[in-house]
């Protein structure tokens, strides 16, 4: 009988699944149109919805973070539109409806399960393709020198543009108590994530952004690839932005009007070598591409586009840029103007 009971319990959460697959179309409202039905909905709202916690693998490319807190994010999937809530290990908490993952988040806040934030919040953006475990590693190095919360967060880089990566963003700070002071650390196109932000919002919590390798003035290496279909799946939508769409986009994106400062990469291998970038570049972006008229300083080390976020002297540099608003001593900043 056990089994059988088991047997129904996993068939009904397959069912669920499947409907939440079958769900809304990209942009439509949570509740229903006057008049219609939508399975999906229906289903979040009746008694038959149920939450089952479940190891989750903490959302690639399909998902965005939209609140964060001391490692709990309540996230939204880029093609069904529906929401989850996941705690520091990505196990899922409840799922469905946003007021229902509001609900139960702020509940385990008042059971104490989730801490307040702190006074410092450091807030963490990956690059394109890439997810926010690339960012561990910095994660560990900022929480271990610095007394703040850092905000590890993840959206679907590749499968929305720009504007809707920023107004995912804008959601996330918007949860961050008002007397918090902030700053960004971002690795390639998470600058440009940054910098869309700042065009459509003023936040003077926000004190300074570390850029790591930030793909300032487009992507000429990505630019030679965008017409080839592979390029174009791999890269999705923000690729075809960041690079054809440059001239375009670049008319949207604002220079901080916090202190930053930029970090670019330099590779000198003899393994690899990319003889399609003209100049000193870190195989990916170069130097150039990199720089920002404004920057409160700027410093490039020995490191390649990937792992620039990896290298412990980039490390080091972003942690005194965050403590102190220079990058080694305030007589050796390089200032770009």
């Amino acid at each position: 009988m056990k089994y059988l009971t088991t047997l129904l319990l996993f068939s009904c959460v397959i069912s669920c699944n499947a409907l939440l697959l079958l769900g809304q179309q990209r942009g439509q409202p949570s509740e229903n149109p006057p008049g219609k039905s939508n399975p999906v909905t229906d289903f979040m709202k009746s008694p038959l919805h149920f939450n089952l916690r479940t190891k989750t693998i903490g959302g690639k490319q399909f998902w965005t973070d939209l609140r964060i807190q001391e490692g709990w994010r309540i996230q939204q999937n880029i093609f069904t539109q529906h929401y989850r809530l996941l705690d520091p290990k990505d196990i899922r908490h409840e799922w469905g409806a946003l007021n229902k993952c509001e609900a139960t988040f702020n509940r385990f806040i008042r059971l104490g399960y989730i801490r307040p934030y702190k006074k410092r919040v450091i807030i963490l953006l990956h690059g394109i393709i890439r997810a926010r475990g690339s960012m561990d590693s910095m994660d560990k190095y900022l929480r271990e020198r610095i007394a703040g919360s850092v905000l590890n967060m993840a959206y679907a880089s590749t499968r929305d543009t720009l504007e809707h990566h920023a107004e995912a963003l804008h959601n996330v700070l918007a949860n961050i108590p008002a007397e918090c002071d902030i700053s960004f650390v971002c690795h390639s196109m998470g600058n440009l994530v940054v910098r869309r932000f700042f065009h459509r919002w003023q936040d003077s919590r926000i004190t300074r952004v570390v850029m790591l390798a930030p793909p300032n003035q487009g992507s000429a290496l990505g630019t030679m690839f965008h017409n080839y279909q592979l390029f174009e799946t791999v890269w999705g939508i923000s690729g075809q932005e960041i690079t054809a769409g440059f001239e375009a986009l670049k008319t949207k994106l604002a220079v901080p009007p916090c202190e930053f400062g930029i970090i670019a990469g330099v590779y000198s291998g003899k393994i690899l070598q990319n003889n399609l970038l003209a100049g000193a570049n870190d195989l990916v972006v170069t130097v150039e591409e990199t720089k920002l008229p404004g920057a409160r300083d700027f410093r490039s080390v020995a490191t390649t586009h990937t792992r620039i976020m990896t290298n412990v002297e980039v490390q080091r540099l972003t942690t005194l840029f965050l403590q102190r608003g220079y990058f080694e001593t305030a007589t050796t900043r390089t200032p770009l103007k």
